[in-house]
């Protein structure tokens, strides 16, 4: 079954953005949060990481703004999560401890690691909560950063291809545990790909960046029938096979 709608909204205004001479974009506007989660699709180059710091409030635009619920953020990159490319835990600490160090400024000790602890479980590493993250593998340390993620109450969340080095079996199960923890803590997500059928199996709306900086080349909602797994469904098909071709050749 798809999400709910998120409450959230994120908009963005008529920005520009160029890493020197190099444009990525130019005079992009969009409204985001109605549709969740979101996958923002396209090709190596296009500009989907800087989009999604941008969106983040992790990078200023040259021009335009980023409002979130029709408010400028005071603090950029306060009130959000990031799950990164690679897990990026702190070998020092101990699974508890790595997801626990997001909250354990704003909540007692005790709460703030029986939340941990929760999102552990839901993320099936109960039984590897003293380990640390050298004893783990791959599959599992991204599994231990998507639940330090959820750990931190944000109502926006963002992950940039997090699944791209994991093998299709498990980035099957991570995706799935991914919708299934946006269920049990609800927020707004936008999530990097470059693979159409992850798009299809994570999205329920479908972005896809041109080349810059040429912005957005396709914006559409993914049928129902095919999120979280659908990927078999004609409907499913028909849609990435789509999503490959306008990657190929563009609109």
């Amino acid at each position: 079954m798809p999400l709910e709608k998120s409450s959230r909204k994120l908009l963005i205004q008529d920005i520009c953005f160029s890493f020197g001479r190099k444009v990525l974009f130019d005079h992009v506007s969009l409204t985001l949060g109605e549709e969740n989660p979101v996958a923002l699709l396209g090709p190596s180059g296009c500009g989907k990481t800087t989009f999604l710091r941008l969106a983040a409030g992790l990078l200023e635009p040259r021009s335009g703004r980023i409002i979130y619920e029709d408010k400028e953020p005071e603090n950029p990159g306060k009130g959000i999560s990031f799950v990164f490319q690679e897990p990026r835990l702190l070998p020092w600490l101990t699974v508890r401890e790595n997801v626990v160090l997001p909250i354990k400024k704003y909540l007692p000790p005790k709460d703030a690691e029986s939340r941990a602890e929760h999102f552990l479980e839901l993320v099936s590493l109960k039984d590897k909560i003293p380990a640390y993250p050298g004893a783990l593998s791959g599959g599992q340390r991204q599994r231990v950063s998507i639940a330090r993620a959820f750990t931190y109450p944000a109502a926006l969340m963002f992950m940039d291809e997090p699944f791209q080095s994991l093998d299709i079996p498990l980035r099957i199960e991570l995706m799935g545990t991914t919708l299934e923890l946006l269920k049990a803590e609800p927020r707004f997500l936008i999530a990097v790909t470059h693979d159409p059928r992850e798009a299809v199996f994570l999205g329920r709306r479908i972005i896809v960046l041109g080349k810059a900086p040429r912005g957005i080349i396709f914006d559409d909602l993914v049928p129902e029938s095919s999120i979280g797994g659908a990927y078999a469904s004609p409907e499913s098909n028909a849609l990435e096979a789509r999503l490959l071709q306008i990657l190929r050749f563009g609109l």
